[in-house]
C-alpha cells in the first residue's frame, strides 16, 4: 500500500478519504430529530442497505414530485393564458350533473 492511499482530507469538519466518493458526489451535512434518524436507521437495517442510500432515494423522489407538480402548474398556466379556462360555477355545475358533486 502506497503512503498516499492512507491520505485523509478535513475540509469544513468532514474526513474524506480519495478513492470512496463518486466524483460527481458531494457530502451534505443536517439536523433532523432523533426519532427520524431512528426511524430510517430501522428502515435501512431492515432492506439492508444503508442510510445514505435511503437518503438519497428520498431526495430523488422529493426532487421528481415536484418537477412534476411544477410541470403541471406550468401547464395550467399556459392553458390560462390561452384561454382554456372553465370557471369554478362551470365545474360545480358538471359535477352536478355527474352526480359527483359533494352533497
Amino acid at each position: 500500500m502506497r503512503l498516499e492511499d492512507n491520505v485523509l482530507v478535513i475540509r469544513n469538519n468532514t474526513c474524506y478519504r480519495p478513492g470512496i466518493m463518486n466524483p460527481t458526489e458531494k457530502t451534505i451535512s443536517f439536523r433532523a430529530d432523533a426519532e427520524k434518524i431512528d426511524s430510517l436507521d430501522s428502515l435501512a437495517a431492515a432492506q439492508d442497505r444503508p442510510r445514505s442510500y435511503l437518503i438519497n432515494e428520498a431526495i430523488t423522489n422529493y426532487i421528481e414530485l415536484h418537477a412534476y407538480q411544477d410541470a403541471l402548474v406550468r401547464k395550467g398556466l399556459a392553458e390560462m393564458r390561452k384561454g382554456r379556462v372553465v370557471s369554478h360555477e362551470e365545474v360545480v355545475k358538471r359535477l352536478k350533473r355527474s352526480g359527483r358533486a359533494r352533497p
